[in-house]
C-alpha cells in the first residue's frame, strides 16, 4: 500500500463532505483520548469498524491497519505494567515488577486506545482522495500554499519510495552490502557494530536518493512557477468543488449532538 490511502467506492462514507469527515476523526480522536475505560474504548473501536464495513471498505484495508499498528500495541500492552506501578490492588510484587489491578486495566486501556486513535484517522484517509482531503482543508481555512505543499508531498512519497528501491537494487547489482552478512563473515557478532556496519553501507544509497530528490523538486519547481504560482493578484480556481448537502448537515449535526451526550453522561459518571 503507498502513501494514497485511498480505497476508490462509492460508500455513503465516501460521499459526506470532507469537513464532516474532519469533524467525525476529531470528535473521536477527543474521545478516545479523554475516556480511560475499557468499555467505551472498545465501544470506540466496534462504532469506527460499523462505519468502515458499511461503507465497503475491504477487510484487507482495515487488516493492513491492525498489522502495522500491531507492533505499537504489544509495546505499550507489555510496557505499560512495567513503568507504571500504580496501584492499590497488587497482584505481583517482585523487584521492579510490580503488577497491579490497576496497571493492567490501564494497559487494556492503552492498547485499546491506539488503534482507536488509528481507525478515527483513518475513517477520512481511507474515504478521501486526496484532491478532495487537500480541498477541504483549504475550504476550513487551511492556505493554499500549504494545502499544495501537502498535496505535492502526499503525491511524491509513492515516488520517493520507488526511487530508494530502484537505487537499492542498483547498488545491490554493483555488489553493495545492505544485510550486514560481510562483517558476519568477518567473525563481528557486537549488534551494535553489525547496525553500525549497515547503516554505513546505506549511505551511497541516501546520498543518491538526495540527488535524484533534489534534481525531482527543482523540476517541480519550475513547472510551479512557469503555472504562476504565487504571483500577486492573482485569484486561484479548484478543480474540485465542495458544497454541503442537506444529508452532509444531518451527519454534522448527529455528531455533535453524540459528543454533547457522551460528554454529559461522562461527567455524570
Amino acid at each position: 500500500m503507498d502513501a494514497d490511502l485511498y480505497v476508490p467506492g462509492d460508500g455513503w462514507l465516501h460521499r459526506v463532505d470532507p469537513r464532516v469527515k474532519f469533524l467525525i476523526s476529531l470528535v473521536l480522536l477527543v474521545l478516545c483520548l479523554v475516556w480511560r475505560t475499557w468499555p467505551l474504548m472498545l465501544g470506540a473501536l466496534v462504532l469506527e469498524h460499523i462505519l468502515l464495513l458499511t461503507d465497503r471498505i475491504p477487510w484487507r484495508s482495515i487488516a493492513w491497519v491492525w498489522k502495522i499498528l500491531a507492533v505499537i500495541i504489544a509495546f505499550i500492552v507489555i510496557l505499560w505494567p512495567i513503568f507504571d506501578r500504580s496501584g492499590a490492588h497488587v497482584l505481583v510484587d517482585w523487584g521492579w515488577l510490580r503488577l497491579t489491578r490497576e496497571n493492567l486495566l490501564m494497559a487494556v486501556v492503552m492498547g485499546l486506545r491506539i488503534p482507536a486513535l488509528g481507525f478515527a484517522c483513518f475513517l477520512t484517509l481511507f474515504t478521501t482522495s486526496q484532491a478532495r482531503l487537500i480541498r477541504g482543508a483549504v475550504a476550513l481555512g487551511l492556505p493554499y500554499q500549504a494545502g499544495l505543499t501537502l498535496a505535492t508531498a502526499l503525491r511524491y512519497i509513492p515516488v520517493f519510495a520507488h526511487i530508494v528501491t530502484s537505487v537499492r537494487d542498483a547498488q545491490r547489482a554493483r555488489g553493495l552490502d545492505l544485510s550486514g552478512e560481510g562483517a558476519r563473515a568477518r567473525g563481528i557478532r557486537n549488534p551494535c557494530t553489525l547496525l553500525l556496519a549497515r547503516a554505513r553501507a546505506w549511505i551511497p544509497v541516501i546520498v543518491a536518493v538526495l540527488i535524484r530528490a533534489y534534481r525531482m523538486s527543482r523540476s517541480v519547481g519550475w513547472a510551479m512557477e512557469s503555472r504562476g504560482l504565487g504571483l500577486p493578484g492573482v485569484k486561484r480556481s479548484y478543480r474540485v468543488r465542495l458544497s454541503m448537502r442537506p444529508i452532509d448537515w444531518a451527519i454534522a449535526a448527529v455528531t455533535i449532538v453524540c459528543t454533547v451526550v457522551a460528554l454529559v453522561a461522562m461527567a455524570m459518571l
